[in-house]
């Protein structure tokens, strides 16, 4: 049977920088120590953690950011959450409730948010030339 012995560290240094404003993770990072030693020496000394600060997930800040290389959908995704569900057709003026309307992209750059119209369905369809598509059984 092993036992795991602790390696000795400076607990009150720990706790000193951790109190002075330091995260963690800092302190883990300059102790030279992982970060769950640090949660368990400030537990061990009745030390309260701090609450996460809320911390920019947006874009290229994320860690799980594709870029350019993200999928349609996603890239599609970023359009709406961007500008939101259009309303109204840019082609032909309609605003009917009842109708779908659709992020149309005008020359398939989907990267560039400005290359794309609002468009109904059915302008949508006509410009992507859909029509083409359908075969006859």
């Amino acid at each position: 049977m092993s036992m795991r012995l602790r390696h000795a560290v400076d607990e009150q240094k720990i706790v000193s920088m951790y109190i002075g404003g330091q995260t963690q993770d800092e302190v883990a990072t300059s102790m030279s120590v992982s970060r769950k030693v640090v949660s368990n020496v400030l537990k061990r000394n009745k030390v309260k953690s701090r609450p996460a600060a809320k911390r920019n997930q947006w874009g290229a800040a994320n860690t799980g950011w594709r870029g350019e290389k993200a999928s349609l959908t996603n890239k599609h995704r970023r359009l709406y959450r961007a500008f939101g569900q259009p309303k109204v057709c840019d082609v032909c003026g309609t605003d009917d409730p009842k109708r779908t309307y659709d992020w149309a992209n005008l020359t398939g750059d989907y990267d560039n948010p400005a290359d794309f119209k609002r468009m109904c369905r059915s302008c949508h369809w006509k410009y992507d030339k859909k029509h083409l598509n359908f075969h006859a059984k």
